[in-house]
């Protein structure tokens, strides 16, 4: 049975739809916006950006801006992104942190600053790149639960981004990313303050669960096999 748990990023301007969240056997998906064109499973939209606001509709979970430290995503100032923060809350019933691309457990960092004014959060949403580490992983997600007291949904995670997969697709084996995939998906399944997760599709290298046709990979398989 397919883990209510599991989903993926879905990269729909890539082509990707239904025949890869089928394939891949997720439980939901996202694709960093309000609209999608697949239809064979759960939709969760996202508020990727101040662009996206006007986009919004009423929706029982709403992920909340993406990468707001990060001038190459949405860019946005703790200030500007509290100022607009309740346009977002009133189109959801549950709504999910930003999620940020620094470390959301430094002093001072982007997260640190938007929490402690205490806006409704629901869930903390959470981006991972740091290796094949399952133990930094797992303790990484112990202390941000710690620390921000909420449930949390890891919603990019992998060994690789795009950029360092592309730059260097073999840094890590298939073995070391399959036994990273193996180890932390038992603990995230038996976590209960992990509500869901998503690989993120580095689309080369050993971090990559689709090819460039849109088949899985390795990875892919490993990730859809995983409990």
């Amino acid at each position: 049975m397919t883990s209510t748990k599991k989903g993926i990023g879905l990269s729909e301007s890539r082509g990707l739809g239904n025949t890869q969240l089928d394939a891949l056997g997720v439980s939901w998906y996202y694709s960093w916006g309000v609209d999608t064109q697949a239809t064979s499973k759960p939709f969760i939209p996202m508020c990727f950006s101040l662009n996206t606001i006007s986009k919004l509709y009423t929706t029982p979970v709403l992920l909340g801006f993406n990468e707001p430290d990060n001038v190459n995503q949405s860019d946005i100032s703790v200030d500007t992104a509290l100022a607009n923060w309740n346009t977002l809350v009133s189109k959801s019933t549950r709504i999910g942190s930003p999620a940020t691309a620094g470390n959301p457990l430094a002093t001072g960092s982007w997260l640190t600053q938007f929490m402690s004014t205490k806006p409704k959060v629901d869930f903390i949403c959470v981006h991972w790149y740091k290796g094949v580490d399952s133990k930094k992983f797992i303790s990484d997600m112990k202390a941000i639960i710690t620390l921000y007291k909420k449930p949390i949904w890891i919603t990019e995670y992998a060994p690789q981004t795009v950029a360092s997969a592309t730059a260097s697709p073999n840094k890590f084996t298939q073995t070391q990313v399959d036994n990273f995939i193996k180890t932390t998906t038992a603990w995230m399944e038996s976590e209960p303050m992990v509500e869901r997760y998503a690989w993120h599709d580095s689309k080369v290298g050993t971090s990559a669960v689709f090819t460039s046709t849109g088949e899985l990979t390795p990875t892919g398989l490993t990730y859809k096999n995983a409990k």
